[in-house]
């Protein structure tokens, strides 16, 4: 209660995280207290991993997974900003593969082979923060990523 909203939700998050951590610390310890395995080799015969969490906290967290998903992962604008990134990636991916030349020096040994240079640019790629994939995109085709 009268918490500004970063901070409630900063609260909330360190709330879950600290649940999520005990449960899966009392787990594990419940796990080899049952098990009692005396070696690697004892673990690997459970059948069943030492480390996990109880199955209450499994259903919570299918539910919170469930809300995220419903909420903030298929949420319009995050999946506007996720098809304008595809569209950028794929633009990136093409103009290298047409122009190997715009890669940097140590990018752009001679690769003959077709897939062996689309891996190595892929590469590249995904090496790339997100800042720099856009300036990057925006610096070769002069297009800014806000104007897609």
């Amino acid at each position: 209660r009268g918490l500004e909203r970063p901070r409630l939700v900063h609260e909330a998050i360190r709330r879950l995280i600290d649940r999520m951590v005990n449960d899966l610390l009392g787990e594990t310890r419940t796990r080899l207290a049952v098990g009692a395995p005396k070696d690697t080799e004892a673990i690997r015969k459970l059948g069943r991993p030492v480390a996990g969490f109880t199955s209450a906290m499994v259903e919570e967290n299918l539910h919170l997974k469930a809300f995220l998903f419903e909420r903030m992962y298929r949420h319009p604008k995050v999946n506007r900003m996720t098809e304008r990134a595809r569209r950028v990636v794929r633009a990136l991916f093409e103009l290298y593969m047409n122009d190997p030349a715009a890669l940097p020096d140590m990018w752009r040994q001679k690769v003959t082979d077709e897939a062996a240079r689309a891996r190595r640019i892929a590469d590249y790629i995904a090496g790339m923060t997100d800042r720099f994939a856009l300036d990057e995109h925006a610096r070769i085709t002069g297009q800014s990523f806000d104007k897609q």
